[in-house]
Order: C-alpha cells, then sequence, then structure tokens
C-alpha cells in the first residue's frame, strides 16, 4: 500500500539526492533517517515531512548557496558552450541568435520561440542541456575543492545571514505574543515564511519578512490606539 502522501515523500527524495555535493555527511543522513521513518509510517503527515524538509532545507542553505557562489559566476557562459558543442550548427545558429542579446538558456527553453522550433531540434537542445548541466556539476565540485578555504569562509558568512533571516522570523512571531486576537495569523505568517527554508521551496526573503514586520506593528499600534 503506497503512503497517502507519497507525493510529498518522492519530492523529499528527490531533494535529497540533489544535495550539493560539500553538504556534510551528517545533514544527508539526518535527511535520509527523516525519509525513512516518515515513509514507512503510514500516519505521518504532510505537515511533518514539509517540517523535516524545513528542518534539513536550513542545514543545507549555508553550504548551496556558498557552493552556487563559487560556481554561478560562470555557469552561464560556460553552460552554452557545453551545449553549443553538443547541437547541430544550425541549431546553435538558432540558439545564438536569442541568446546573444542576454536571454539565459532556461529562459529561452521556457519561452514561446523555443516552442516554435522543430520538434527534433527541441529535443536536442533539451538533450545537450542535460549532458551540459551533469558536465558543469563535475565541473563545479572540483572547483569547490581546489577553494576549499574560500568555500568554507561563503559558508560561514551564509551561516551567520540565515540565522539573521530567521531572527527576524522570530521577531514577527513574537509580535503575535502581544496581541491573541492576531496571534494565530501571525503565526500562520511565521509558518509560511518558515517554509522557505524548505530544500524544494524558495528561499526565505528579506524583504518578504521586512514588509510583514512593518503590516504587523502598524496593525498592532493601531489595535492599541
Amino acid at each position: 500500500m503506497n503512503h497517502p502522501h507519497k507525493s510529498y515523500l518522492d519530492e523529499y527524495k528527490i531533494s535529497i539526492d540533489k544535495l550539493v555535493p560539500l553538504t556534510p555527511p551528517e545533514i544527508r543522513e539526518e535527511a535520509l533517517k527523516y525519509y525513512k521513518e516518515l515513509s514507512e509510517n503510514n500516519d505521518s503527515t504532510a505537515k511533518q515531512i514539509h517540517q523535516a524538509l524545513s528542518l534539513i532545507g536550513r542545514k543545507e542553505f549555508p553550504y548551496r548557496k556558498a557552493y552556487d557562489e563559487l560556481c554561478a559566476g560562470d555557469e552561464e557562459q560556460r553552460l552554452q558552450v557545453l551545449v553549443y558543442d553538443r547541437i547541430d550548427e544550425s541549431v546553435k545558429k538558432k540558439v545564438h541568435s536569442v541568446v546573444q542579446h542576454g536571454v539565459m538558456l532556461d529562459d529561452f527553453v521556457s519561452s514561446d520561440m523555443f516552442e516554435a522550433l522543430e520538434p527534433e531540434e527541441r529535443l536536442q537542445i533539451d538533450q545537450a542541456i542535460l549532458l551540459a548541466e551533469d558536465t558543469l556539476d563535475h565541473q563545479c565540485d572540483e572547483r569547490a575543492h581546489k577553494k576549499q578555504q574560500q568555500y568554507e569562509t561563503l559558508v560561514e558568512n551564509w551561516k551567520q545571514e540565515s540565522s539573521r533571516l530567521q531572527g527576524l522570523i522570530d521577531n514577527l512571531r513574537a509580535m503575535g505574543d502581544q496581541d491573541q486576537k492576531w496571534k494565530g495569523e501571525i503565526d500562520s505568517v511565521c509558518d509560511r515564511l518558515e517554509e522557505g527554508w524548505s530544500i524544494v521551496e524558495r528561499d526565505p526573503s528579506e524583504e518578504e519578512v521586512k514588509k510583514e514586520l512593518e503590516y504587523w506593528n502598524t496593525v498592532l499600534h493601531e489595535t492599541e490606539e
């Protein structure tokens, strides 16, 4: 019998497989432990699965951000070179006519211009990108290992950033204690913001958290008046 939340668990397992290579083994092992416990218990809830995703996501966040920062500077350029090496000259010309204006390959394949290509041309580009991204991953691994000290410094910077963002969310949650009338709604907003730590969600945004802080500060002061 399938788990009632199999789709969430499948998403969780895929996210574990996609943890950046230099994520500490203990984080990966913890993620697999939670996955095993949740998947073997048919009573585990979607909320519990999402909480596990968020917990592991926050722990993985500094390593992913440091990894991306170390590799992302020239990634698009290297991706295009690798893709060009794998497609026919006629297809290359069509791709280049678009990306030479600053359009990224990922945006191109999501556009109407891509859909206008012949099916075999789209397939060729899709396969080339898939192979190129695998090569990029290996290149980033090598770069991160060669620049271990720089990588570790970036990790520490991003750990501080994640703590700062969580601190802002904690401040917002504490505001709910000022007025029980709004506590449930403020807690709900904080829960949504903390979902951003999840491996499969968009990272928490400082701008979004600060907007919520400003909004609820205004609401609470109006209530006092």
